[in-house]
């Protein structure tokens, strides 16, 4: 089933999820006029249930419009375009400068998504218990496994990012102690996510590629997010199983990398395991990452193929160090990273002039400005000026599915067996029988497979959480701060100040100001 036909009802399941939130007396929560939609008329079918699923979904949006700030540019893949004549974006800098505060309104809107999420799914998991129509264990099953698939994910999305964090895991119906709760240990955050992951494992299908099921979570994500959630444990050997049972679920690699992300391609795709879906128009529906991901610009339609003020765009900017680290023979360099000269106004303002074909070995030409930007969601031309594309967002693929095969093979000590899931993507990326890597060395093995990975999921917003996961986030950032500190004057002494204390977001002020019981994080 496409998502997307289903989500133009999400207005309606919003508006029912905030009355669940309380009531202000015992007559409104019994008293329901006809025609409207409460807590007391609306999950009384199976098509209700199905429709609320699709609600819990929407929040991945939100999600994704902030993670880039907070995965991939607080990285050394990506930096932002320096604007000196407008300083109103500051606040997304800080992210990326190591300059976070507990106030910073993409940290609060990641946070607050998150929690939205998690209680759409709590909703539905105890209205799903309480049901007094009939409904087949089929449709059960699905709708409880998806509920169970989203909340871990929305619960693994903050324990990575914030650490130990509140666990609701039902209906909060007043504003009464429920409500506020204290932290949990992280320990017991990642048991709640092992134990909803797997539930949804046992209960959900295998997924159907006839269906345009990549918006939809299946038995396939729950089982990749199982094993992404054991990595980041680094119980490599719990991982494993559930990576080689994903190689049964008929995924597959896309031949031609660039494809992938090609929303000419979406929901009938084999390489996406989960992707959030978007759709182009004016129901708010839509993305905007590639007016986001190309230069500031008063003029795009050489850019974009029509022609507007793109006033939002400068973001995930491909830094050197992730250009130098591709081969020059490999084929996902010009799909991720493109290059656009041009010159500059009388304002100072970029007038681009060419999209570079290939990026392979440039060279600037002499008194040209040239702007870099990230190429992987970029599908020209795009046909208005309202900035929203049908363009959805990876969360899992097949390639990812591969490198993290790879790795847990050769963290357990079977590196030659890792060679093979490595070797998969790497042929794609240079061609049959090129490319290929032989070495069985643990640790040299263990290098080549985090700088695989680092290509192969640039611009996924999965570098950041990678750093952190293998341990090397204050080392690596540490000295790719000090080189961007050389190469742009603008960044003030303070910043990429890495310390233990910055492997985790500040807890939002707002929330704490709400419930006193949440501890901050330390240095925050």
């Amino acid at each position: 089933m496409n998502i997307m036909k289903k989500i133009k009802n999400i207005p309606y399941i919003c508006l029912v999820g905030m009355l669940f939130i309380g009531s202000c007396s015992k007559d409104f929560l019994t008293l329901y006029p006809q025609g409207n939609l409460n807590e007391g008329n609306f999950y009384a079918s199976a098509a209700d249930f199905q429709q609320a699923v699709v609600g819990a979904y929407v929040p991945l949006r939100d999600v994704a419009n902030n993670a880039y700030f907070m995965d991939e540019m607080r990285s050394d893949n990506a930096e932002y375009f320096y604007y000196a004549k407008d300083r109103g974006n500051q606040i997304a800098e800080n992210l990326t400068n190591f300059l976070d505060a507990p106030d910073n309104v993409i940290n609060v809107n990641r946070y607050q998504a998150d929690y939205n999420g998690i209680s759409r799914t709590n909703v539905i998991l105890d209205r799903l218990g309480k049901i007094t129509f009939s409904l087949s264990d089929t449709v059960k099953n699905q709708l409880t496994g998806e509920a169970k698939a989203l909340r871990g994910h929305y619960y693994f999305d903050l324990v990575k990012n914030y650490g130990g964090v509140p666990l609701y895991l039902h209906e909060v119906t007043t504003g009464g102690t429920e409500a506020y709760l204290p932290r949990s240990s992280a320990d017991s955050v990642y048991t709640q996510i092992i134990a909803d992951l797997t539930d949804a494992i046992n209960l959900l299908s295998k997924p159907d590629f006839s269906a345009g099921q990549t918006g939809r979570v299946t038995k396939g994500t729950a089982t990749m997010e199982l094993a992404t959630v054991y990595m980041q444990q680094k119980a490599y050997d719990k991982a494993l199983p559930l990576l080689q049972n994903i190689y049964t679920m008929g995924y597959n690699l896309l031949p031609n990398f660039h494809d992938i992300f090609n929303p000419a391609n979406k929901n009938s795709n084999r390489e996406m395991i989960l992707d959030i879906q978007y759709q182009s128009g004016n129901t708010g529906q839509s993305s905007n990452f590639p007016y986001r991901f190309t230069p500031l610009t008063p003029h795009t339609l050489v850019i974009l193929g029509v022609d507007f003020n793109n006033t939002i765009g400068g973001w995930d900017v491909p830094t050197p160090d992730l250009y130098q680290l591709f081969e020059t023979d490999d084929s996902r360099l010009d799909a991720s990273i493109g290059v656009i000269e041009g010159t500059l106004d009388i304002s100072a303002d970029f007038l681009p002039a060419k999209v570079v074909t290939s990026v392979v070995g440039y060279t600037p030409p002499t008194n040209t400005e040239i702007r870099w930007f990230c190429k992987k969601y970029y599908y020209p031309p795009y046909p208005n000026i309202n900035q929203n594309t049908d363009q959805n967002w990876p969360i899992y693929r097949f390639g990812e599915a591969l490198l993290s095969l790879a790795e847990c093979l050769n963290e357990i000590g079977k590196s030659s067996d890792a060679l093979v899931p490595l070797n998969r993507v790497r042929t794609r990326a240079f061609g049959a029988g090129k490319g290929q890597i032989t070495t069985t060395d643990q640790t040299q093995l263990r290098t080549i497979i985090a700088n695989e990975r680092r290509k192969e999921l640039a611009f996924e917003n999965k570098r950041w959480p990678d750093l952190i996961r293998t341990g090397q986030a204050i080392s690596v950032m540490t000295a790719f701060g000090a080189a961007a500190k050389a190469r742009h004057p603008y960044l003030l002494p303070q910043t990429y100040n890495v310390t233990q204390d910055r492997l985790l977001y500040p807890i939002p002020k707002h929330e704490r100001d709400l419930n006193k019981l949440l501890t901050q994080n330390p240095g925050y």
